[in-house]
């Protein structure tokens, strides 16, 4: 989309602003940055974290990173998309942000699936486990959407498991890149 013939960096003329929400690797966004900056125009990459439903509703949250003054100027049409922004720094620390997130959404997600099918084993009741984790310490917006589907065995997907599995891979390079052992994943 960027190189290719008529691709988007043909358009990039001086002043103009490129705003890329894609999850890609770090030094891509910075690849990125430089390509835009040497064409005279500006660049901030915008990673979101939500899926469909929260796109749909307009509570995506926005992660920011490259030009801060690009991304004060944009706050309305972020608005539009998202409930939140937060500008994380230089080009390459949004992607490392949303990168973390997911990390700790799907490590989230592989506990709860465990969680079920040890009750379901145990002879447990998943409705009571679902009660429990939705007013104890645990609770959160994820474990109450997905915890009751997954209990009657509904995985209709809102972000497609290949997408899932590229963060994730991306998020172990980052981490070893760095030196930072995660051992749950």
């Amino acid at each position: 989309v960027y190189r290719m013939d008529n691709g988007l960096l043909a358009g990039v003329t001086p002043g103009k602003a490129v705003v890329d929400c894609a999850t890609l690797r770090v030094e891509d966004m910075v690849d990125l940055e430089s390509e835009v900056h040497a064409r005279g125009g500006r660049f901030l990459e915008a990673p979101v974290s939500g899926s469909k439903v929260p796109a749909q509703q307009g509570q995506l949250i926005f992660m920011t990173a490259g030009d801060e003054k690009l991304h004060g100027e944009i706050q309305e049409e972020l608005g539009a998309m998202g409930k939140d922004s937060l500008y994380c720094g230089p080009v390459g620390a949004a992607t490392r942000m949303k990168l973390v997130v997911n990390l700790v959404m799907g490590a989230q997600l592989a506990a709860l699936a465990e969680g079920i099918a040890l009750a379901e084993a145990l002879g447990l009741s998943t409705a009571d486990l679902q009660c429990v984790l939705d007013q104890g310490a645990m609770a959160s917006p994820m474990l109450k959407l997905k915890g009751p589907l997954m209990a009657k065995a509904l995985y209709e997907s809102n972000f497609p498991l290949k997408y899932a599995h590229k963060d994730m891979r991306f998020a172990l390079q980052e981490a070893e890149s760095s030196g930072q052992a995660v051992p749950t994943c």
